[in-house]
């Protein structure tokens, strides 16, 4: 029987994930860090590897945060996928648009995801 996920799901986090970071799912059924060409959702809280971690769709309605690679970011600039689960004002993978303006790398943004 599948399991159907609304809204957010729990899954056993494969390396140590740290909350607003972007995270992929594995075959083994838990999820590790995004990387730059592929984000399932973003961890809503912080995990270490064998911990749960509860992750926020990327499908899902409303807002989400990510942490950012590399500032500034404004709001209404798109955003894309960076390596280890963060976000960018660059790259070649849509992510969403953000809603917060900062001038500050690391700093976690909120973004209206891109409808994937």
């Amino acid at each position: 029987m599948a399991t159907n996920y609304i809204g957010a799901g729990t899954f056993t986090a494969n390396t140590v994930i740290t909350q607003s970071l972007g995270v992929v799912l594995s075959t083994n059924g838990g999820v590790g860090l995004s990387t730059s060409t592929a984000c399932d959702g973003f961890a809503l809280i912080d995990a270490a590897s064998g911990d749960n971690v509860s992750v926020a769709f990327l499908t899902n309605n409303g807002t989400l945060k990510g942490t950012l690679a590399a500032a500034p970011v404004t709001a209404g600039d798109t955003l894309y996928l960076a390596s280890s689960g963060q976000i960018s004002t660059t790259g070649t993978v849509t992510i969403g648009k953000s809603k917060t303006t900062t001038s500050t790398t690391g700093a976690v943004v909120e973004f209206l995801p891109k409808n994937i």
